[in-house]
Parts: structure tokens; sequence; C-alpha cells
């Protein structure tokens, strides 16, 4: 069974990042990764939808325009019980 995690930032090196790391459970379909560079393009993927299911979302806390805090509060307001980790760097090198 495969399920869905959004990652939301806006470092262009994240999603590779994130692909690597998660390469042996992405090639075997335990995680699809769904990659979002702003908090605005992340709530347009909410609306569209994200298949298969979503599970959680793991965010930047520091974007322009959206940061992390106001796309929790959004989110929140749209999916209440969708969970969110907020965090200032999701990944250390």
């Amino acid at each position: 069974m495969s399920v869905s995690i959004l990652v939301v930032d806006d470092e262009p090196d994240v999603p590779d990042l994130f692909r690597q790391r998660f390469r042996r459970e992405a090639r075997n379909g335990t995680f699809v990764m769904h990659f979002a560079n702003s908090g605005e393009e992340a709530l347009d993927k909410l609306v569209a939808g994200i298949e298969p299911q979503l599970i959680v979302i793991l965010s930047d806390i520091n974007m322009p325009v959206m940061d992390g805090l106001e796309l929790l509060r959004e989110i929140k307001t749209r999916q209440p019980d969708l969970p969110v980790v907020i965090g200032e760097r999701l990944w250390r090198r």
C-alpha cells in the first residue's frame, strides 16, 4: 500500500535530497513523494487532490509570501486532521 508525503520548501535542492533519502521506499512503493516550492503551491496541490492518500505535510517555516505557520493555519481550516510538521530546516547535510 502506498501513501503520499508532501514536502513544502523553497530551497531548490530539497526535492533531490528527499528523493535520495527515500529512494528505497519510493522504489518499493511505500511512499510517493510530492513537492511544492511555496505555501501557495502546496494549497493548490491539496485542492487538486493528492493520490495516493496524503498522510503528512513536511514544511519549511521560512518561505517568502506564505510562511510555514500561515500554511499550517490554512491547512488546518481545510483539513484539520491532516498532520503537518514544520521546521526551520527540513534537511540538514
